[in-house]
């Protein structure tokens, strides 16, 4: 079911049916400055430990650079050294698999 981000269409949530819920349980909905109901103060989020470690593996991956320079100057250094070995069949494997998966 897809997830609509501005909130619950009128065919999702019957509003005479919240607001009977939200009366009988005793909390009653404040209005904000625009005329809508706005989060009373029992209302809490709390992430999932899976989420927790997504936003730390995020917050890691955003902090790493783009290009890995040790490698590239091993491989620089390599080239102009005459050191470079190019492994032609496991090349054209490499190209193969690539071009199969299109």
């Amino acid at each position: 079911m897809p997830i609509n981000i501005n909130g619950p269409t009128s065919t999702q949530v019957d509003p005479s049916k919240t607001r009977q819920s939200q009366s009988s349980n005793g909390v009653t909905p404040e209005k904000s400055g625009n005329g809508t109901e706005s989060a009373s103060t029992e209302d809490v989020v709390q992430l999932s430990d899976k989420a927790r470690v997504m936003k730390a593996v995020e917050s890691r991956i955003q902090n790493m650079p783009d290009v890995d320079q040790d490698k590239v100057d091993r491989i620089r250094n390599a080239l102009s050294n005459g050191e470079y070995k190019i492994d032609f069949d496991k090349l054209a494997d490499a190209f193969r698999r690539f071009e199969s998966g299109l």
